[in-house]
């Protein structure tokens, strides 16, 4: 064989060789800042969860209460409270903050029709573990002192947080 070929051919396979080290080492990692994250529980659900989000996509959603009947511009304040307390909690979560970045750090925002809906909702992403960021107004105008107004719902995995918030309408 010509020596040219087998040091390319050896380059080759080093290559491959260290970018499957890097690939596995980067697996266990993000395995262990998941199971970091999920806390107290179990370590099937870490692994479950870090099978969800390989190579899926992420989003955030806004559920917004539609019974309160806030003007355009109060249900987008509220919304955007949502966002920003969404963004703190996952910001030193880095394979979450990541991945929806890498997705667009995409945002819907949604509605249910009372406050008892909105409470359900978040009872269900946290069951799932996704994080959520549930937001009362302080009542300087449209609403009243304490009034649960809206809750995000993620940034986490697309088809983990449309199991919790894909039956509900656009807002």
């Amino acid at each position: 064989m010509d020596r040219n070929l087998s040091t390319q051919l050896a380059a080759i396979a080093t290559g491959v060789g260290v970018g499957v080290a890097i690939g596995w080492l980067l697996r266990a990692k993000i395995h262990h800042s998941l199971a970091k994250h999920l806390g107290n529980k179990s370590k099937e659900m870490a692994e479950h969860a870090f099978d969800e989000i390989m190579g899926a996509e992420c989003k955030l959603v806004i559920v917004v209460r539609s019974d309160l009947k806030m003007g355009k511009g109060k249900a987008c304040a509220q919304s955007s409270h949502a966002a920003v307390m969404a963004y703190e909690q996952i910001r030193n979560k880095k394979p979450i903050l990541n991945l929806w970045r890498a997705s667009g750090q995409r945002k819907v925002v949604v509605k249910v029709d009372t406050e008892e809906e909105l409470l359900e909702v978040e009872r269900e992403a946290r069951k799932a573990g996704l994080v959520t960021s549930l937001i009362r107004d302080a009542g300087h105008t449209q609403v009243s002192p304490g009034s649960r107004t809206c809750v995000g719902v993620g940034p986490g995995p697309t088809q983990l947080v449309d199991k919790v918030t894909g039956h509900l309408k656009l807002y």
